[in-house]
């Protein structure tokens, strides 16, 4: 099937964006803050209902030694860039799944283009001013967090949907701006900090 993925409208404001908007981190735990204390979800047990909570899953990294306070700033500057970046990546990751699935329905080559260009449009309407604001390295790491949200790198993306010439296009501009569309996510090794940041984010142990 024909992969899609909304990132290649968003590739000219990844790519050239200087200053950032954050927008809702999802979290693993049902319970919501309100005005008037707290709200969370319950259960019926025998004609009683109890309040239910999920509990976030706690993960235990050892204890982070930085070789120097440089090597810590570097920390702490990427762990707030993932912060920025990784619910842009999430929501990235959902809709392509959505038109992924939409599309196995949509046999017309006409249609299927006439709804990604609806999908285009409702993203645009919505994310656009934030996302032009992300800085050259958050710009970078949505790359990077793309392909760890759809097992695509966007090069591959941009080849598939709008042909060799787009891509290598599109290749030739970032990499004069430093950054590369055909990066790949490495958790375990080139990485690793941004996995263990993603982690953290996601378990609530990260603000």
């Amino acid at each position: 099937m024909r992969k899609i993925l909304i990132i290649i409208f968003f590739l000219p404001i990844a790519i050239f964006s200087q200053t950032h908007k954050v927008i809702e981190v999802p979290t693993y735990t049902n319970v919501f803050k309100s005005d008037n204390g707290y709200m969370l979800s319950g259960i019926i047990v025998e004609g009683d209902t109890l309040p239910y909570v999920k509990l976030y899953k706690i993960v235990i990294f050892p204890e982070r030694k930085f070789k120097s306070k440089r090597q810590q700033r570097r920390y702490n500057r990427l762990a707030y860039n993932v912060k920025v970046v990784y619910p842009y990546a999430v929501l990235i990751g959902k809709y392509y799944q959505e038109i992924e699935h939409d599309l196995q329905y949509i046999h017309s080559e006409s249609e299927r283009r006439k709804y990604i260009k609806k999908k285009e449009k409702q993203l645009r309407n919505e994310y656009e001013d934030a996302l032009i604001n992300l800085t050259f390295s958050q710009g970078r790491l949505l790359i990077k967090l793309v392909d760890r949200e759809t097992s695509h790198t966007t090069f591959e993306v941009i080849q598939e949907l709008k042909g060799n010439m787009s891509a290598y296009f599109w290749q030739s501009l970032a990499l004069m701006f430093g950054s590369n569309l055909r990066s790949e996510y490495d958790p375990t090794e080139e990485d690793k900090w941004i996995e263990e940041i993603i982690a953290q984010i996601e378990n609530g142990q990260l603000k």
